[in-house]
């Protein structure tokens, strides 16, 4: 969970606590072939999220915008996972890109 603090100097501060947080699924199948989607939906109390790549092609996933080849999205081959340790949380859209019928898990926290 995302929590509001004031630091020592009185300026606010988001830290994440971790705990026994609703889990939800957005698992699915990439929709049309080399075309972006929405994965996740905006999501202001989001604290974690996680993906993994269920297909046999690689996967395009982008958390600032849409999913696209090239710059600023970051591809994910099957089996793997995303994001890596430490990736900072993001709570815009999550979307995603790839092969038809290829599907993925996906979860929010």
């Amino acid at each position: 969970m995302l929590l509001q603090i004031l630091d020592g100097n009185g300026t606010q501060q988001t830290i994440i606590a971790h705990g026994q947080e609703a889990v939800l699924d957005s698992s699915g199948t990439i929709n049309a072939t080399g075309i972006a989607q929405v994965a996740m939906l905006q999501n202001a109390q989001r604290s974690g999220w996680i993906m993994q790549n269920c297909g046999v092609n690689q996967q395009i996933v982008n958390e600032l915008g849409a999913a696209a080849v090239g710059s600023g999205s970051f591809i994910v081959q099957p089996g793997e996972f995303f994001p890596p340790a430490n990736f900072p949380v993001t709570t815009g859209i999550i979307s995603i890109m790839g092969t038809i019928g290829d599907a993925f898990t996906m979860r929010q926290w």
